[in-house]
């Protein structure tokens, strides 16, 4: 089985920096324009954006806090927040700020998770060792015992609550447990929570940062409000965590890109319009996908929101997707590219739009089919 999940271990520099492999699997397959593209975990919004070159450049001359917009929309204090460079930035940023002075260098994180979530605390020269929330836990269940294991030798821990590749929420009753024993071995928490805001509304929107004080949630405009390219992301969490990360962020970067702050001025106000559609196209495209899975008689049963979620289609998924899904013009994302354990699972992605997720499932339909021929 051919599996590139995430590398852990210890602090990295030079020729020991890690790939993210899945990134070096993905983009090259990306770029090949495969007509039925099912990969995608971000949200395919249609934006309509009208700013002229001036008006971006000139953004910091303004006189406006892209802070503040957060803080707005999150109902927080401004100096609750810290502007990033996208979530991958905040990542780092957040662990840097949540690991104590004088505790150890030792992050543990959340498996599955993707690459990056699990690999840079490395290049911030700590040490990287997993917990689980699932695959072998139970139904994406948390595994304590690990956690209790792990809580003694790390400054921090990183966590994604709408898993990926699964898209599965953690359990409000982990996530408290969570907290309350991280607080009392005075762990801090790193919540990356850039598919959450797609539960807004509903039972399952439990951001870490209206929960618990040692936790430090991410966000960001990439997948959830269909503005990957922007890079524009943010982290919310108590005011000591954010100057933290201000400090950081000020020696690292400086300042944010005012054409990448503009253009997020300019939909801030109107990104509900964004999570609408979410529920629409989840409505319109998801039905179609477990038809398709009913007909080859997979079980399976979808996420409670979002717009991705992840299935076993009982062999190995990188193999399959060279082998049958390339010449379909089909890409879907292998799970093994976040855990070992899932090497068997496809995730795919139903928030592109309906009439091209719609083409792509009699072709879904016919990789699925070459599986069972080829296994037969």
């Amino acid at each position: 089985m051919i599996t590139v999940e995430p590398r852990l271990g210890g602090p990295v520099s030079g020729d020991a920096i890690p790939p993210v492999d899945y990134l070096s699997w993905y983009v090259p397959r990306l770029q090949e324009n495969r007509p039925h593209d099912l990969s995608q975990s971000g949200f395919a919004h249609q934006w309509d954006v009208d700013l002229d070159t001036q008006e971006m450049l000139g953004f910091w001359n303004s006189g406006e806090d892209p802070a503040k917009w957060v803080a707005e929309r999150h109902g927080v204090d401004l100096n609750q927040v810290c502007i990033a460079h996208g979530t991958c930035q905040a990542l780092s940023l957040a662990i840097l700020a949540a690991l104590p002075e004088d505790g150890p260098r030792v992050v543990g994180v959340e498996m599955p998770s993707f690459a990056v979530v699990s690999q840079c605390a490395r290049l911030l020269g700590c040490e990287v060792i997993p917990f689980h929330r699932g695959p072998n836990s139970g139904p994406w269940t948390l595994n304590r015992e690990e956690v209790m294991e792990i809580l003694p030798k790390v400054g921090a821990i990183a966590f994604t609550p709408v898993m990926n590749p699964t898209g599965e929420m953690i359990s409000e009753e982990d996530q408290d447990w969570l907290i309350k024993v991280t607080t009392e071995a005075g762990v801090n928490i790193v919540s990356d929570e850039v598919y959450l805001d797609a539960a807004k509304g509903t039972e399952f929107y439990r951001p870490m940062y209206l929960r618990s004080n040692n936790a430090i949630s991410i966000n960001s405009l990439t997948k959830t409000y269909g503005l990957g390219p922007l890079r524009f992301g943010w982290m919310i969490g108590d005011p000591k965590f954010i100057q933290y990360a201000r400090n950081a962020f000020q020696n690292m970067q400086g300042m944010t890109s005012a054409p990448s702050v503009s253009i997020a001025g300019a939909v801030f106000p109107r990104l509900d319009e964004a999570l609408d559609a979410i529920w629409e196209a989840r409505e319109n495209n998801l039905p179609k996908l477990m038809q398709v899975l009913d007909t080859h008689g997979i079980e399976w049963t979808p996420p409670p929101f979002g717009i991705f979620g992840a299935f076993s289609i009982g062999t190995d998924a990188v193999q399959a997707m060279a082998e049958y899904g390339k010449p379909l013009g089909l890409l879907a994302t292998p799970g093994g590219m976040f855990h070992a354990d899932l090497g068997d699972y496809l995730r795919i992605g139903w928030g592109g739009d309906a009439e091209s997720f719609e083409a792509a499932m009699p072709v879904l339909s016919q990789f699925l089919t070459s599986i069972h021929e080829g296994n037969a």
